[in-house]
């Protein structure tokens, strides 16, 4: 996808660190957790619930189950969620923490040969290097592919 606005968001789920292109994203914004619909007998993995945004209901999907990182117990009701466009239309994940927007010019290109040799797809498949710290790069339409199953 072109990133056109030159802008990376970098948010934590736990302690892992990621950044994703503002191209992808369409909003941030807090949801109390009880006001997520339940998704019913929907054959979408990973599905947390439904959320209504602008007079849809979109999929709420739990990113750290999976990329299988360890949940903490959060006692608050407060959701911190990333608004994302994928192809099958908008679609949400929880974040742990938001650490802000940079430009392109704060980050640079990581190798990691570990990650291409590794068996089969995986939801991620590069890292960038932001103020000294490796994130997971993230495509809303590449992690889509892991959890919609038309």
């Amino acid at each position: 996808m072109p990133r056109s606005a030159g802008m990376n968001l970098v948010f934590r789920l736990g302690e892992s660190g990621f950044s994703l292109s503002v191209d992808d994203l369409v909003e941030i914004r807090e949801e109390s957790a009880s006001q997520l619909a339940d998704g019913g007998s929907s054959p979408v993995p990973y599905l947390l619930g439904m959320l209504t945004y602008r007079d849809q209901e979109i999929p709420v999907i739990d990113l750290k189950g999976l990329l299988r990182i360890s949940s903490e117990t959060d006692c608050s009701d407060l959701l911190t969620l990333l608004v994302l466009v994928g192809e099958s239309g908008l679609w949400a994940v929880p974040v742990s923490r938001i650490e802000g927007i940079f430009p392109l010019a704060a980050f640079s290109a990581c190798r990691a040969p570990l990650l291409s040799m590794l068996p089969g797809p995986r939801p991620y498949n590069a890292l960038e290097l932001w103020r000294e710290e490796p994130l997971v790069r993230c495509d809303a339409l590449w992690l889509e592919q892991f959890w919609c199953r038309p």
